[in-house]
């Protein structure tokens, strides 16, 4: 069986053998990337201006860096693949919510990982947190895939980009601001 043979069995027998009543909660977990991976950082933003916190300010405009980086990242490689969606592939595919761009890499995905990275670069000591975010990372990843929208594959490469463009962004930064700090330190 091929790599693409193999993706769609996979797809194919979580469409199809997917708890239909969970179906709401699925489409409920995946509309909730875009809207969590952007809040969290909004909010920590407003708290860290609300409540004079510097070094809150510069983790929230490092996720939103992040963010930005990912969005880009992702539409260059959906538009340069431009892989098609499983459903347009395989009539027996169940789509259960919108998919509207091309289908590699999910967005969707790669948003959720990069938010659950930077919470863990970030904010490594708040263990409660992270296992929350990483749940509802895992979990919007699964649902892309019940719900008919994104092969396996779109979803395993998504993850990997979003941790990567968090850790990319994250080690950038750090480089900048210790040559930032080297620099002062010379005058």
């Amino acid at each position: 069986m091929s790599l693409p043979e193999y993706d769609l069995h996979i797809l194919n027998s979580i469409n199809h053998n997917r708890i239909k009543s969970l179906d709401l909660v699925f489409i409920g977990i995946t509309d909730s990337a875009y809207l969590v991976a952007l809040m969290i950082p909004l909010l920590l933003l407003l708290y860290a201006l609300f409540k004079s916190k510097p070094l809150l300010k510069k983790k929230a405009l490092q996720m939103l860096a992040s963010l930005a980086f990912n969005t880009l990242v992702i539409t260059l490689l959906k538009y340069t693949i431009n892989r098609q969606r499983p459903f347009e592939l395989d009539s027996t595919i169940e789509k259960l919510t919108g998919g509207g761009s091309p289908s590699f890499p999910s967005g969707h995905t790669s948003d959720a990982f990069l938010i659950a990275t930077c919470m863990v670069l970030l904010f490594g000591g708040q263990r409660w947190s992270l296992v929350l975010v990483w749940i509802w990372a895992v979990a919007v990843a699964y649902s892309r895939i019940v719900l008919g929208v994104h092969f396996p594959s779109d979803v395993i490469a998504a993850m990997l980009i979003g941790a990567l463009n968090a850790l990319a962004v994250h080690f950038f930064l750090l480089k900048k601001r210790t040559k930032q700090q080297t620099n002062v330190g010379t005058i």
